[in-house]
C-alpha cells in the first residue's frame, strides 16, 4: 500500500488502540462506512490448530501445566468483505463455557463470543508499514503501545492480550487486510 492510505491507516490504528475489542470496532467501522452487509463472522482456515503459541504468547497467556491451548486462523468477514486475518491461541478452561461452545461450533468472532463478559484487551505491539511509522517521529508508543515499521506489513498488524475478569484468556495477532482500507478509502 502507499502513503494515499496513511489517514485511514492512522485512523484505523487509533480506533483499534482504543477498544476493548477489535470485533466490536470492526463491525461499527464497517457499519458507519457501509462495508459489507450484516454481523460480522469468522472465516476458519484449514491450518487452524497447526500453529504454536509463540514464545510471546507463553509470557502473555503464561499457560499452567495440563492446560490445553488451542489455535484458531480465521479471516474476519462482514458479508463478501474481508477485514482481517487472525491466529487466535486461547485457554479454553479460562473462558465462559457459552463462549467456548461458541468457539468450538461456528462461525462467531472470539470477541463477539466474549459478549457479556468484563472482557478487555491489551495491545501490546502494532507493526505499520514505514510511511505510517514516520508519521510517529520519534515516538515510540501510542497509549502505551509500541511501534514497529515492517516493510512487509500492507495495514497493520495487532497483537494482544485478551483478558475476562482481569484472567489472561487469549493471545491474538490480527493482520488487517488492504480490502479494507481501501474501501473505507472509497478508492476501489
Amino acid at each position: 500500500m502507499d502513503s494515499k492510505y496513511e489517514p485511514v491507516i492512522l485512523h484505523l490504528s487509533e480506533t483499534l488502540l482504543t477498544t476493548f475489542s477489535v470485533t466490536a470496532a470492526l463491525q461499527v467501522w464497517c457499519e458507519m462506512r457501509g462495508l459489507g452487509h450484516g454481523d460480522l463472522y469468522a472465516d476458519l482456515h484449514d491450518t487452524s490448530g497447526q500453529l504454536e503459541l509463540p514464545p510471546l504468547g507463553v509470557n502473555m497467556l503464561l499457560p499452567k501445566d495440563g492446560e490445553t491451548i488451542r489455535h484458531r486462523a480465521i479471516t474476519l468477514m462482514r458479508g463478501d468483505v474481508p477485514l482481517h486475518n487472525a491466529d487466535n491461541w486461547y485457554i479454553p478452561d479460562r473462558l465462559p463455557e457459552h463462549a467456548r461452545v461458541l468457539l468450538e461450533t461456528t462461525d462467531t468472532p472470539f470477541g463477539k463470543a466474549l459478549e457479556g463478559t468484563m472482557q478487555n484487551r491489551e495491545t501490546f505491539s502494532i507493526l505499520l508499514p514505514p510511511y505510517v511509522r514516520a508519521r510517529f517521529s520519534e515516538r515510540d508508543r501510542i497509549r502505551n503501545t509500541i511501534l514497529h515499521a515492517d516493510e512487509n506489513v500492507p495495514v497493520l498488524t495487532i497483537r494482544g492480550i485478551v483478558t475476562v475478569d482481569t484472567i489472561p484468556v487469549s493471545f491474538v495477532e490480527e493482520r488487517l487486510r488492504p480490502e479494507l482500507v481501501e474501501m473505507s478509502a472509497g478508492l476501489i
